[in-house]
């Protein structure tokens, strides 16, 4: 069955259906495993006993304990270095700490200002090291969300690694939005080129992600002795943005096979670290390229998104819905494998 479909037979069933969902139904109904709406609209798998349902990058495949633990970064901090897993010192503090907590920080600066849960990349502060910038930081923070947590800051590039069911299933290099001078371009022109090639794409995941001409971009420039008018030299790469999010213009490209034995195996120490995380996406700094000595875990997401593994901006496609049906399904897979033989 094509994803189209998959899409309208899930339209049929009244299942509220987006990427994510779409493939990982498509995958399913290809192993024979039922599919139907919840009272909720949700996606709903069933074989047998097993039921796990999905509403977009949420479902209940980990453990209401893992999803607990995943969601405060302190916490999750902890568990993963007491297994020996690399991650950051961090600690958090209330909104009204901002002087011990400059205390803290400029024991060994810089640092790195975010939220203590949730935060997609807006709140996040990288590479404070002034009093001024973190005051600013640390309020805008606390203002959100009641609470402060100040990282050390560790050089590496950043990698998304998905783990499925305890194993490494795919890994991204997530690289921020960014130009590259070709000696008679203006910023602003090489912005409009890159957004029109990621319209052309024919990547549903970069058609409608468009880097904006905001005053982050005025700000990022401005940090690089640049403007919007600036022309930059053949071959210079211009930041646009200090986070990676697709959504603002940033990349992922496939690394799954870039990934060291080492890394790997840091990895999958997250999964016994943290009790009954089955399907996890985590944010990892690599040294690669002289940026970094060691690997490092940031955060784990319990939710995390897998449409970008199957849509690189660069490299190969990794059928990661397959492999996560497979893993809740065995039995499933197995049967496949049978009818096929």
């Amino acid at each position: 069955m094509e994803l189209s479909q998959t899409r309208r037979y899930l339209s049929d069933l009244d299942i509220r259906a987006g990427s994510t969902a779409t493939l990982i139904a498509n995958r399913a109904i290809r192993r024979g495993i039922a599919v139907y709406s919840d009272d909720r609209q949700r996606l709903t798998l069933q074989r047998g006993k097993r039921r796990v349902w999905f509403d977009g990058a949420q479902s209940n495949i980990n453990k209401v304990l893992a999803q607990r633990c995943t969601r405060f970064k302190d916490v999750t901090a902890r568990l993963l270095r007491d297994h020996g897993v690399n991650v950051p010192e961090n600690v958090v503090f209330g909104a009204d700490q901002i002087r011990p907590a400059w205390e803290w920080a400029a024991r060994a600066l810089p640092v790195v200002v975010k939220p203590p849960n949730g935060g997609k990349g807006a709140l996040v502060h990288v590479g404070v090291s002034e009093f001024s910038a973190f005051e600013n930081a640390f309020s805008a923070v606390a203002e959100s969300a009641g609470e402060v947590l100040v990282e050390r800051f560790v050089e590496g590039e950043e990698h998304r690694v998905l783990l499925i069911y305890g194993k490494v299933a795919a890994a991204q290099r997530r690289v921020p939005a960014h130009v590259v001078g070709n000696g008679r371009s203006t910023i602003q022109k090489l912005i409009e080129k890159k957004n029109r090639l990621r319209r052309k794409s024919k990547n549903r995941i970069y058609i409608e992600a468009q880097i904006p001409v905001d005053a982050v971009v005025v700000s990022q420039l401005d940090a690089q002795g640049m403007r919007l008018d600036s022309v930059p030299s053949r071959g210079q790469r211009v930041w646009l943005r200090s986070n990676s999010n697709v959504s603002s213009g940033g990349e992922a490209h496939d690394a799954t096979d870039e990934l060291r034995a080492d890394e790997i195996a840091m990895a999958e120490e997250v999964a016994r670290a943290i009790p009954g995380l089955r399907v996890a996406g985590l944010d990892m700094l690599l040294p690669r390229d002289g940026n970094g000595d060691e690997p490092y875990v940031l955060e784990v997401n319990s939710s995390p998104l897998i449409i970008g593994h199957h849509y690189p901006w660069a490299g190969p496609s990794r059928d990661v819905a397959a492999l996560l049906v497979e893993a809740m399904f065995p039995a499933a897979k197995n049967a496949a494998s049978t009818r096929s033989d």
